[in-house]
């Protein structure tokens, strides 16, 4: 009988880290893109550089986690399609071009909804449950 509660928690467990896994891609609440339907693609371009525009043709500034934080690596991998030392080549090369900058970097998730909520135009991303009030989810990665 023990065993089987065991289990059944260790289930439960499993299944709600599950949902903590989620990345949410961020912006300020008053960023009129939330309603636009902003997809991957885009997300994807502007956080190599290769766009810098929401879809209503406001400025787009993207921010990064600290290196080594693994929701970073993880937004690297499914949404840039890059493991960490493939991004920092492909960033060390644009830069060294003089052609672009890589996105703002902030410590953690506290750092970065305080950056995103004080500015319009920044983009971001966060764990799916450090989302508070004070920014709007513009699109979920799911683990």
């Amino acid at each position: 009988m023990k065993l089987i509660q065991a289990l059944g928690m260790t289930a439960l467990l499993s299944l709600s880290a599950a949902s903590w896994a989620d990345i949410a891609v961020i912006v300020n609440l008053k960023n009129n893109n939330t309603y636009t339907g902003i997809d991957v693609d885009l997300i994807e371009r502007i956080y190599l550089g290769k766009a810098n525009q929401f879809p209503d043709g406001t400025s787009a500034v993207p921010y990064d986690l600290a290196k080594g934080d693994s929701v970073r690596d993880k937004f690297g991998r499914k949404i840039l399609n890059k493991n960490p030392s493939q991004l920092h080549a492909y960033w060390s090369r644009l830069i060294f071009s003089g052609k672009k900058q890589p996105p703002r970097e902030v410590s953690n998730a506290e750092a970065m909804k305080a950056a995103v909520a004080a500015d319009l135009n920044a983009i971001g991303y966060i764990n799916a449950y450090a989302v508070d009030a004070s920014v709007a989810v513009l699109y979920t990665i799911k683990d």
